[in-house]
């Protein structure tokens, strides 16, 4: 493997370690095991400063990485063609495929994890999870338009966002809906609330 290759697994491996085990219970050696190095050579050290190094770049990268939710909810005009059930279904899509994308991530932050480390934390909050909850809130506030009734945007963004992600994490934690409930139904109701946010709007269903 090439230094950058090596670099890459090791933060994909740790990831994926600190996620299923938690970042005290995974060793460096397991580390290096996961990712073909010897364990206990230190390897690891060759890319990385410690343990803490290694979880900080992990985090920051999969802040950094372009997400499919915030680009379909920042650009609307794009979807304008489809109707307000197809546009709404998209974003629902996007915010399953963007939790998946985060899954090690998401893993860390709700074993708590992230707690022992303030300014990593501070930053997914800030330029992760606090854009995502403003561009959906902007999302609606669009589809409403501007002689809409007056409405609490944020917290209906919030109540959606947050639907859509506690599904996920509940199916995670334990390998399925504990009522059979697949995504496929779970998106089809969500749009289905959805769709009751803008109604007073004259917006299309």
């Amino acid at each position: 493997m090439t230094v950058s290759t090596t670099r890459e697994r090791i933060l994909t491996e740790a990831m994926r370690l600190f996620g299923e085990k938690g970042y005290e219970a995974t060793t460096i050696a397991e580390i290096e095991a996961a990712v073909g190095l010897t364990p206990g050579s230190g390897g690891l050290y060759r890319h990385f400063r410690s343990k803490a190094d290694l979880l900080a770049a992990g985090v920051l990268q999969q802040i950094e990485a372009v997400a499919d939710l915030t680009a379909i909810v920042d650009n609307p005009e794009r979807l304008r063609r489809l109707s307000l059930r197809e546009r709404l279904d998209i974003l629902a899509e996007a915010g399953f495929r963007r939790l998946d994308a985060k899954r090690d991530l998401n893993r860390i932050l709700h074993r708590r994890d992230l707690v022992a480390f303030p300014d990593l934390l501070e930053a997914l909050r800030d330029e992760d999870l606090r854009r995502v909850f403003q561009s959906v809130t902007h999302w609606f506030e669009a589809e409403a338009g501007e002689d809409a009734p007056r409405r609490d945007w944020q917290a209906i963004a919030a109540v959606l966002v947050g639907a859509i992600a506690d599904y996920w994490l509940l199916r995670d934690a334990i390998d399925g809906h504990p009522d059979d409930v697949d995504e496929d139904r779970y998106r089809a109701a969500w749009v289905e609330i959805g769709l009751f946010a803008p109604i007073e709007t004259g917006g299309e269903r």
